[in-house]
């Protein structure tokens, strides 16, 4: 006999494919509700809040996206920052990556917005990419950070171009 995850757990997997589906602007609390198979008054009991939940949410999608990125980049470290950008941008432009980007720009649209749990929602998925990218960077870099840094600005302008269909240019 198997342990059944637990139920935030469960919910948390059931909300993140209904938010992949359907962006984060319909994210009130009934569907997310209706996603988890649960009423919204549990939802609270479970989060304690709705921008408690959200954060979970999003935290549980940045997990996902990284094991997916691991999954799709395979071989251990980059052997050069323009590589990690050539196989990580060549990985986001993948059909099974879409909905991931799609609600990264939606995130960060919220926070150009002044949305200070999208600012702290992203700063902190930014913050596990980061680690997850200097983990994978070449040993010898002399300033992983400043690296890793490099490499998203790379690759976020790269997702601009690509949202805006100016991938020609990507």
């Amino acid at each position: 006999m198997t342990d059944a995850p637990p139920i935030r757990d469960r919910m948390l997997a059931a909300m993140a494919a209904h938010v992949l589906r359907n962006g984060l602007t319909g994210a009130s609390l009934r569907p997310l509700a209706r996603a988890a198979g649960t009423s919204d008054r549990m939802l609270i009991y479970h989060f304690g809040s709705k921008e408690r939940l959200v954060a979970d949410l999003l935290v549980h999608l940045a997990g996902d996206f990284e094991r997916l990125l691991s999954a799709l980049t395979p071989g251990g470290r980059f052997a050069s920052a323009d590589e990690a950008v050539a196989r990580l941008v060549a990985a986001q432009m993948r059909p099974e990556v879409a909905d991931y980007v799609r609600l990264w720009l939606e995130i960060v649209a919220a926070a150009a917005r002044g949305s200070h749990a999208h600012r702290a929602a992203g700063a902190a998925i930014l913050d596990g990419l980061s680690a997850w990218l200097i983990d994978r960077l070449p040993a010898a870099e002399p300033d992983p950070h400043a690296a890793a840094r490099d490499v998203l600005v790379r690759i976020e302008g790269t997702l601009v171009l690509w949202a805006l269909g100016a991938d020609r240019n990507a």
